[in-house]
């Protein structure tokens, strides 16, 4: 069973110098982070400094490796649970005050009981969310075999090395003081100060003020003892050693002491990329790869609410609002003549035959009937078959001008008439293409979800005066993502999937050449008619287009099967009328 991170992505196709892989990510750690917390905590990539909590936001590096993964994700639960449970006003207004007036602890020692201060607050927060979040006890382990165990401090806290009592030692000691392989001997008071963290009654500290007290009187220990420090910091007999392994066991030190103060460094990205990153995470992108050909390993970005989206909004700047503005409205007209017409859909057909042998007995012939007369009827109602219909818009950059008007204006009234007529129902995506920074230069698919008229009202679909389009072609590899999201076909459900696009697959990906594509999209297809679900299939194009696309009309019909149609853009409402014809064409006899 997979555990950790390998649990929610993808690890085969690992990539941490590509931003959509960053951004799924920071969308899963930002999931755990709000289930953790109850609250929506910002996640963010590092981009200055060594970056830790700062009661408001998480930090993340982006220097994850496969075997780092699921400890970031600790330490970003670690951190979050910081802002949950560490009181940082007290912590950072009252600093001073706290420790030098209340305490006694002169400013020289400041920064060390500080140290101390956050090691006893780590071990009680960890504790609270070990035992109430054990989800994420995987996650924790992690962290702590990344940052804790370690064979070198394994071996040291059996030398005598760190045994003269200088702070360097203390820290090294206390950090380390449940590491199985610890010397409560090595150092004057070490017994005391297990006994004052007593980490099996951790939960007993309820507050960061407890952690304090806890720390101070640590902290009143080691004063006693206290020597000057040396300048050599590995003290001890043992000094044969190398200065190379003195250099290992120091760097191991001052990482665990540097991971207590909430100084990790963190590899940075560029504000560009990270704003890429954030924009990803924020539209709760999905990864999803292809099941019908293991051999194309692309990941398609899947919206589920485009509305939340950058992606197919417009550039005012590229194009008049009012003229789209128009489409949506001539639409909506559309719309209203298309419903006129199938108004009877929502009337439920009722012929009453009598005189029957069987069936329900006719009261009123009851008093006048002799011993061999037909006295039953029976009442047999027609009423119209569910219907389904996911439009997928391929909004590739040459459906840029009035193909992108007429096609919105189709999509519109099929969509209005769904939201007023019973037992039918229409979902809208968007197709295209992304370039995610880091991805090699090459397109990644991008599918977003745009309506549903289940869902939502007719209103939302003023908001396609957005609509923009956004790279390039990537056919089936989105429509394989909306098949295994589509409703089940039934006896009293029919479901189809209508096509809009004007051209053939293509994206920037070396993976996906136009044959590949054409493969793949028919492979997708013969999913589709497997699963019984129906496919109208429109290429639209220009007048001068149709002049040009006889080499195009061979493939479109390998992927799309015969009854694929190539229209114009003029009579691009003649999709309209075949759901028209559609809708008025199933009837099944109900109860």
């Amino acid at each position: 069973m997979e555990k950790g991170a390998a649990y929610w992505m993808d690890l085969r196709y690992f990539d941490d110098e590509d931003s959509l892989f960053l951004a799924q990510v920071q969308r899963g750690i930002t999931n755990f982070v709000k289930i953790l917390t109850g609250k929506d905590i910002p996640v963010q990539y590092a981009t200055s400094g060594d970056s830790m909590t700062d009661g408001k936001t998480v930090y993340i590096a982006s220097n994850i490796k496969k075997d780092t993964l699921d400890s970031t994700v600790g330490l970003a639960l670690h951190e979050a649970s910081h802002v949950l449970l560490t009181d940082f006003e007290y912590l950072n207004k009252e600093k001073g005050t706290v420790l030098k007036k209340v305490h006694g602890v002169p400013e020289e020692d400041h920064d060390n009981v500080f140290t101390l201060i956050n090691f006893i607050e780590d071990k009680r927060i960890d504790n609270y969310i070990y035992k109430t979040a054990p989800g994420y006890q995987f996650y924790y382990e992690e962290l702590y075999r990344k940052y804790f165990f370690n064979k070198i401090i394994d071996i040291k806290l059996q030398t005598d090395n760190f045994t003269t009592p200088t702070w360097n030692a203390y820290f090294f000691r206390i950090i380390n003081i449940f590491n199985r392989n610890s010397d409560l001997t090595k150092l004057p008071g070490l017994k005391d100060i297990y006994k004052l963290i007593d980490i099996k009654n951790i939960d007993r500290l309820k507050s960061t003020r407890d952690s304090v007290e806890v720390a101070v009187n640590i902290y009143k220990v080691i004063k006693q003892y206290l020597i000057e420090e040396v300048d050599n910091k590995i003290e001890g007999p043992s000094q044969v050693e190398s200065s190379r392994d003195e250099s290992k066991i120091q760097d191991q030190v001052d990482k665990q002491k540097n991971f207590i103060d909430s100084k990790y460094r963190k590899k940075r990205v560029h504000k560009k990329i990270r704003d890429q990153i954030n924009n990803m995470a924020e539209s709760d992108i999905k990864l999803k790869y292809s099941d019908v050909d293991k051999d194309i390993s692309i990941p398609v970005m899947v919206c589920n609410d485009w509305d939340k989206t950058k992606y197919f909004k417009a550039n005012h700047q590229h194009f008049s609002v009012r003229e789209r503005q128009d489409s949506v409205e001539k639409g909506i007209l559309m719309g209203k003549k298309l419903l006129s017409k199938l108004k009877v859909r929502n009337s439920i057909r009722k012929d009453i035959f009598e005189n029957q042998k069987k069936g329900k007995l006719d009261t009123r012939k009851l008093y006048q009937a002799s011993f061999n007369e037909n006295i039953f009827y029976k009442v047999e109602k027609e009423d119209y078959k569910n219907i389904f219909i996911h439009i997928s818009l391929d909004l590739s950059g040459s459906m840029n001008g009035e193909k992108l008007e007429k096609t919105i204006q189709t999509a519109i009234a099929i969509a209005y008439a769904a939201c007023h007529l019973k037992n039918f129902d229409v979902e809208i995506s968007l197709r295209g293409t992304e370039n995610p920074i880091g991805a090699g230069k090459q397109d990644a698919p991008l599918l977003a979800y745009a309506f549903n008229s289940k869902k939502h009202s007719y209103k939302k679909l003023y908001k396609f005066k957005n609509i923009s389009t956004w790279g390039l072609t990537p056919e089936g590899i989105c429509l394989e993502q909306v098949r295994k999201n589509l409703p089940q076909p039934s006896y009293n459900q029919e479901v189809y999937l209508l096509n809009i696009s004007d051209g053939l697959p293509n994206i920037n990906h070396a993976d996906y050449k136009f044959s590949t594509a054409v493969n793949h999209t028919a492979k997708v297809m013969r999913q589709y008619k497997k699963a019984n679900i129906g496919i109208l299939s429109y290429y639209v194009q220009s007048v001068w287009e149709r002049t040009q696309s006889q080499d195009s009309k061979g493939a479109f019909y390998k992927m799309y099967g015969k009854d694929a149609q190539f229209i114009d853009i003029d009579n691009i409402s003649l999709v309209a009328k075949t759901i028209n014809d559609l809708l008025l064409s199933n009837t099944i006899k109900v109860s």
